[in-house]
């Protein structure tokens, strides 16, 4: 959304309040939802909560299998410390308006979550070595965290540990072999993007208040994934054996290659169309990716005595790219700035 757009929704905005229609708090609270300046504070304020968040709770998961043998003095600990974080989290953000920084110890309130629940694992482990399955229960606990909070940062926390314990399991089924993900296999993540879009359609249509937001997460996860798997088919093809030539498989890499540009082209002028900006991103990173791996894979692997044309092709092209991007995210900065001259 254009930051000409923003100010003018600011104004109506203040124009509702003087009308008393909305409240002076009301106000406060969906103003900083349109920005109206290039470089947003606020937004470093996050990024650094978050970052922040991620290394002290990636260093907790590190710490607890070392120290587990503390058993009940590290099962403690972790619950008071999952306890702790939450509830100070949700202070700061409802008693102190403090959202990002509580956003951010609910994360940590989610990492240690999971941490009490691998100390748990490791204790009464059974020997199977199933880890997957253990992900997968951090992911169902964190996930009821995120819905209990109405928190973006735990749910991705949740989706993350699900699309992990998704992609293990058939590693642990199949004891690891060297063909265990055989190439049928992005199949069920094409399937489970699929599933986190249409749940991203289901909060942003029919769920209300906080819980709404979660339809950006899904919708991310869901495009990510959907991509991912279509990249990997457009490399190696479909197949399901023991047996591979890349050669006998260039018809079915070609079908999932033109797949994914539909895909890419859908998501850039779906996004565009319906000012979905997270749509039309996806859209355009995948379909450059998706054009370089077809040159690649097709015209280079097939003429490599003409190395120096293809490098020179290749140099030009993302040159020439990078110009054309910088030229047009400059129009969009000296848009942001023109002056507002008021009506």
């Amino acid at each position: 959304m254009s930051t000409r757009l923003n100010r003018a929704i600011r104004g109506e905005l203040h124009r509702l309040v003087a009308l008393k229609i909305l409240n002076f708090e009301e106000l406060q609270k969906i103003a900083p939802r349109y920005p109206v300046t290039a470089w947003n504070l606020t937004s470093l304020v996050r990024w650094f909560t978050i970052l922040g968040a991620v290394c002290f709770g990636a260093g907790l998961l590190i710490l607890v299998p070392q120290v587990v043998k503390l058993q009940n003095a590290v099962d403690v600990g972790l619950a008071l410390a999952t306890a702790g974080f939450v509830a100070g989290g949700l202070w700061l953000e409802r008693r102190r308006g403090l959202a990002k920084t509580g956003a951010a110890l609910q994360l940590l309130g989610s990492f240690s979550l999971q941490g009490l629940i691998v100390a748990l694992a490791i204790r009464f482990s059974t020997g199977s070595d199933n880890w997957p399955a253990l992900v997968g229960v951090c992911a169902g606990a964190t996930a009821l965290l995120a819905y209990a909070l109405g928190s973006r940062l735990v749910l991705i926390h949740a989706l993350v540990n699900a699309y992990t314990a998704f992609g293990g399991e058939t590693g642990y089924m199949s004891g690891w072999g060297a063909y265990w993900m055989k190439m049928d296999y992005p199949t069920r993540f094409l399937a489970a993007g699929l599933v986190a879009l249409g749940m991203g359609w289901v909060h942003a249509r029919y769920v209300p208040g906080v819980r709404q937001g979660f339809s950006r997460v899904y919708a991310h996860f869901g495009l990510l994934v959907l991509n991912l798997a279509l990249w990997f088919f457009s490399l190696f093809g479909f197949y399901d054996g023991p047996s591979y030539s890349w050669s006998e498989h260039d018809a079915s890499r070609l079908v999932f290659t033109a797949l994914w540009l539909a895909l890419s082209l859908a998501a850039l002028f779906g996004g565009s169309k319906y000012g979905f900006r997270m749509a039309r991103g996806y859209g355009l990173t995948f379909l450059i990716i998706n054009i370089y791996t077809f040159y690649f894979q097709f015209i280079v692997a097939n003429s490599g005595a003409l190395w120096f044309i293809h490098m020179l092709l290749v140099g030009g092209s993302m040159v020439g790219l990078g110009v054309w991007l910088e030229r047009r995210f400059s129009s969009r900065r000296e848009a942001k700035a023109e002056p507002q001259v008021a009506g």
